[in-house]
C-alpha cells in the first residue's frame, strides 16, 4: 500500500474463484476508485460468445477479443488505466509431452500512453499491493501501455517463449 491504495478484500476473493477449482471465472479487469482497488468487472466463461467451443486454441482467442473489447470500453478506448486477469489458453510444445494444452492466468498492468500523468503514476505505486493480494505466484505479469502489446499473438507468444520447450 506504499501509494496510500487500499485493495479491498473482494478482489482476492473473486481472483480465488477464477484461480482455483473450477474457475469459475474467464477474466476480471480492477480499477482504483476512491483510494481502493476494486472489482469493476468479472465475466464468467458462460457469458462469452465461446462457451461450449471445443477447439481450445479458437476458444482462448475469441475469449481475449471479448476480453480486449471490454477493456477498450471501461477504459474509454485506452485512456485510462485498469489491471486485469484473464485465463488464458494455448498449446504449447514440451519435451517429452509434444503439443500440450495449457493455461496461464496473465496479468495486466494497463497503462495506456493515453491516460494522464497522474493515474499512471498511481496505478505503477499500487501495482505491487493488488499483485500481492493476488498472490503473484499464481500469474504472469506483463505492463501494457498501448494496443499492440496486448494483442493475442504478443501474448501468445510470451507465453509459448516462457512456457514451450525452445527446441520443439
Amino acid at each position: 500500500m506504499a501509494s496510500g491504495v487500499a485493495v479491498k478484500p473482494e478482489c482476492q476473493q473473486t481472483f480465488q474463484k477464477m484461480a482455483e477449482g473450477k474457475k469459475e471465472f474467464r477474466y476480471i479487469i480492477f480499477k482504483i476508485q476512491d483510494k481502493e482497488i476494486t472489482v469493476e468487472k468479472a465475466v464468467t466463461n458462460e457469458h462469452l460468445a465461446t462457451a461450449g467451443a471445443d477447439d481450445y486454441a479458437d476458444n482462448s482467442k475469441t475469449a481475449y477479443e471479448e476480453f480486449v473489447k471490454d477493456l477498450k470500453d471501461t477504459t474509454n478506448d485506452l485512456k485510462e488505466c485498469r489491471y486485469a486477469v484473464f485465463d488464458f489458453k494455448f498449446t504449447g510444445s514440451r519435451e517429452g509431452a509434444g503439443a500440450s494444452k495449457m493455461d496461464k492466468i496473465v496479468f495486466l498492468q494497463v497503462c495506456p500512453d493515453g491516460a494522464s500523468v497522474k493515474q499512471k503514476m498511481v496505478y505503477a505505486s499500487s501495482a505491487q499491493a493488488i499483485k500481492q493480494a493476488l498472490n503473484q505466484g499464481k500469474f504472469v505479469a506483463l505492463q501494457i501501455s498501448d494496443e499492440s502489446e496486448m494483442s493475442h499473438r504478443e501474448i501468445f507468444n510470451k507465453l509459448s517463449d516462457k512456457y514451450s520447450d525452445k527446441r520443439a
